[in-house]
């Protein structure tokens, strides 16, 4: 059973950063800002939910997930102000 939700983190994560790689080579504004800053609240919401729970499996997805989301903030910031 944890290996299943390995494999959907694994494939969620490489999803997200596949699609961040390729708006990053086509030089377009990833994400809306206004959606970026609640995604990040509602992700480091479950990230703490999964972490008292002890469910390592959502923890890490949801870390890496925040991890993208502030990365695609800082890139979208960077493309606004140039």
């Amino acid at each position: 059973m944890l290996e299943i939700g390995i494999a959907g983190a694994i494939l969620l994560l490489v999803a997200w950063l596949f699609e961040t790689y390729e708006s990053i080579k086509r030089h377009k504004v990833l994400v809306d800002l206004k959606f970026a800053l609640i995604y990040i609240a509602s992700t480091i919401l479950l990230t703490v939910y999964a972490y008292q729970r002890n469910d390592y499996v959502f923890f890490w997805v949801n870390l890496g997930l925040i991890i993208l989301v502030i990365f695609e903030i800082s890139y979208t910031m960077y493309k606004i102000r140039r």
